[in-house]
């Protein structure tokens, strides 16, 4: 097989999903999927004529009670993005469900939801038709009234579907509304690529959704429609006769492959190539679909990936189940796919409208993550509802079957490769040509005491992410527990309640506390004693490449020299002081202060700058003193009796320092009201009531001490080098704490007592 041009390649590397049936859990979404489970909701009339469905359509013979619907899909997390009760109501429920999933996709990648400044983030989503804001909002007069017509605009208007989803979470690269209809959010993964490819962004975010409230749970029926007459979608069956509306939602992360691979995401699948294009007047009317136009994006799409079609296993399809759309589709796709090669394997067909019905704007990227999951987990998936193949879609001699039950995917010539389509009405085509994720190189893998952290916007969801992140840490292998707290900390908003407990053996129940702004300005102090058993830091040296670095060079410096017991007991009380104070602040610790007696207080103005490890060794050993050099200190230190040091000190004043005996483990009272640690050969924290269980384990109780400051929010971000090599994976994402925001559409009375 020809090696493929991975410069032009992109990478999925999150996913977020709100499928009915199975909300937003990826996992279940596929489950459905590959059991084929159909995800349709019947009605009732008095359900109907209750959600505000006139009785006079409800009674029609030719009306179709049936819609796959969203739970929840009148619910939104307004305190997590700051929105009032009010103004949440009256934002169309598409945006507020894209909002959501932007939100998760980016855990799922794990990437802050909350972007820093200077990032290159784009965001191209779409919505369906905002019947929300004509069946309840404009009928409730006093809340139309209360919002003002900007108010109104910008929480119901299509072209704010973007900018809202950048604005909250700090995007700032292109953030574009593309409205196509039903191809919509294809149309966006296309776009999305497309920017990444032109270095527009570096990171883009894709997707669509179409939310429609209870008054349009259901259709009436046309022969030879879009819609089908019992309420199932059975794409590509003899009893085929339409599709059933859907609601539903989706957002993709992309990157560059090349910067996917580089920067340790997990990479889901690979898009090879994307197209896009229109039917023009080539097709019998407006709505109807256009084989041409089908061919012509198909065969482009591939194209631009460089991708023999005799290597597709599976295609996507609009799959409506129309009597009209399904045949055409097949016709087109044998343009491009039928082979004579005699020992090419079957090319599957696939069509997620019937298990989740049509899902309009969502219906492209939905079918995207469903091939996704479908290339992770090596297996075509099966058509729901086809019993009889339709005999107008014409496969004899064609590449393509139909599976009726899920199989194992096999790959051709050595890899598996889809293709996914959207066709929408008004004749806007899209296609996008998939690939399997590259095989992972294996890395060496870490077993030592992670600390995980997990926050949230209240108490309630933050006990439900611990115990979530405590779950997931349950079920995680040993040698990935590294990547999934890395994941955790570099890849979540810190918000202000707050968790944290240590992996294995070393961990103890967690807490959940609030951050409080007071404990931050109180800040911390370093009192650097040197003192304890000098034995016992092997697990910081293994896991701690800040710590290894200090041993390293002091050892090195050490080598081949003759020292008295005495002597090389005090040198080596300096480094592992040093070690964990610098270890300490790698981990985002800025210390207010400094301060320390005997070989801490030297060892003090090594963690100052004052003066270099190996100053520091050359005074405690009494050689080359003369030629130490001391320089400003880069955060103030105190002496041992609690006073400023102005000017560093002189070399007599640290040579004094270096004969004292150990010092003791107690804190200049001028020092107060600051949280101060203990730093000796291991770390003791002093937070009041606030103080953590201390492990035995050194490494894990300098975790736990950091945990500890997190909670309080006197932690920053670590120093790279302490995450070198680390994968982001995927991890729980944030619990929404929705509640219902929604203004009812009026309901019509069933009574039959009209004239009174």
């Amino acid at each position: 097989m020809a090696e493929l041009d991975d410069s032009a390649a992109v990478a999925v590397v999150g996913m977020a999903v709100r499928a009915p049936g199975a909300e937003r859990d990826l996992d279940l979404f596929w489950h459905h999927v590959v059991n084929g489970v159909d995800a349709v909701t019947f009605f009732t009339p008095e359900q109907l004529i209750g959600w505000g469905v006139p009785k006079d359509v409800v009674e029609r013979p030719d009306f179709v009670p049936a819609r796959a619907v969203l739970g929840g899909a009148d619910r939104f997390d307004h305190r997590l993005f700051s929105y009032s009760p009010s103004d949440s109501a009256l934002m169309d429920p598409q945006q507020r469900i894209l909002l959501e999933c932007a939100w998760t996709a980016l855990e799922h990648a794990g990437y802050p939801p909350v972007a820093a400044d200077g990032n290159r983030i784009g965001v191209y989503v779409g919505t369906g038709l905002n019947v929300y804001l004509l069946d309840n909002v404009w009928p409730n007069e006093r809340a139309v009234e209360a919002a003002g017509g900007l108010g109104l605009i910008i929480g119901s208007d299509k072209d704010f579907a973007a900018t809202r989803i950048a604005y909250k979470l700090n995007l700032q690269g292109p953030a574009l509304a593309v409205q196509t209809a039903c191809s919509t959010s294809l149309v966006a993964v296309h776009q999305a690529a497309q920017a990444l490819l032109t270095y527009d962004v570096d990171v883009a975010l894709a997707g669509g959704a179409t939310v429609a409230p209870p008054t349009r749970r259901g259709h009436l029926y046309e022969p030879g429609g879009i819609f089908s007459a019992d309420g199932r979608c059975r794409a590509f069956d003899a009893a085929a006769d339409g599709t059933v509306p859907g609601d539903g939602a989706g957002v993709v992360v992309l990157k560059r492959l090349g910067d996917a691979l580089r920067d340790g995401d997990t990479v889901h699948a690979v898009i090879r190539g994307t197209a896009v294009n229109n039917d023009g007047s080539r097709k019998a009317g407006f709505t109807a679909p256009g084989p041409t136009g089908q061919t012509g994006v198909i065969s482009a799409a591939l194209s631009v990936a460089d991708v023999d079609p005799e290597t597709v296993g599976l295609i996507e399809t609009h799959g409506t189940g129309t009597a009209l759309g399904d045949p055409i589709e097949v016709a087109a796709l044998r343009q491009v796919f039928d082979s004579v090669r005699p020992d090419r394997l079957p090319c599957a067909l696939g069509a997620a409208k019937s298990i989740v019905g049509h899902l309009d704007t969502a219906a492209g990227v939905v079918g995207l993550i469903k091939t996704v999951l479908a290339l992770k987990h090596r297996v075509i998936p099966p058509i729901a509802h086809l019993l009889t193949p339709n005999p107008a879609v014409e496969l004899d001699g064609s590449v393509f079957e139909l599976p009726t039950t899920a199989r194992p995917w096999e790959p051709i010539d050595g890899v598996r490769r889809a293709g996914v389509s959207a066709f929408g009405i008004g004749g806007t085509n899209a296609h996008v040509v998939l690939e399997e994720a590259p095989a992972v190189r294996p890395r060496p893998r870490r077993h030592v005491t992670e600390l995980v952290l997990v926050s949230a916007k209240t108490a309630a969801v933050a006990q439900d992410s611990l115990d979530r992140a405590v779950a997931s840490v349950a079920g995680t292998t040993p040698g990935e527990l590294a990547d999934l707290a890395y994941t955790l900390r570099t890849g979540r908003a810190e918000l202000p309640w707050r968790a944290a407990f240590l992996t294995g053996a070393h961990g103890s129940p967690a807490t959940v506390r609030q951050a409080d702004a007071k404990a931050r300005a109180r800040g911390v102090a370093l009192y650097l004693t040197g003192a304890g058993e000098l034995t016992g830091n092997r697990p910081n040296y293994d896991a701690d490449p800040v710590y290894r670095r200090v041993v390293d060079e002091g050892v090195a410096l050490l080598r081949d020299q003759d020292l008295d017991e005495a002597v090389r007991e005090r040198c080596d009380r300096l480094l592992a002081c040093v070690g964990l104070a610098r270890s300490l602040r790698s981990r985002g610790l800025a210390p207010r202060t400094v301060a320390g007696a005997g070989i801490g207080a030297v060892a003090c103005a090594v963690v100052a700058g004052i003066m270099s490890v190996a100053d520091a060794l050359g005074l405690i050993r009494g050689t080359n003193v003369d030629g130490i050099r001391l320089g400003p200190a880069d955060l103030p230190v105190h002496a041992s009796d609690g006073q400023p040091l102005t000017g560093g000190g002189d070399l007599a004043y640290w040579r004094a320092r270096a004969a004292e005996p150990p010092a003791p483990a107690t804190l200049p009272v001028d020092l107060d009201p600051v949280f101060w640690i203990e730093v000796g050969t291991s770390v003791t924290p002093h937070l009041g009531p606030d103080q953590p269980v201390l492990p035995a384990d050194r490494h894990a109780r300098l975790l736990a001490t950091v945990g500890a400051l997190w909670q309080l929010g006197v932690i920053g971000a670590w120093d790279g080098v302490q995450d070198t090599g680390r994968r982001r994976l995927p991890a729980p994402t944030y619990p929404f704490a929705a509640t219902r925001h929604y203004l009812d559409a009026p309901a019509t009375r069933l009574d039959t007592e009209r004239h009174h």
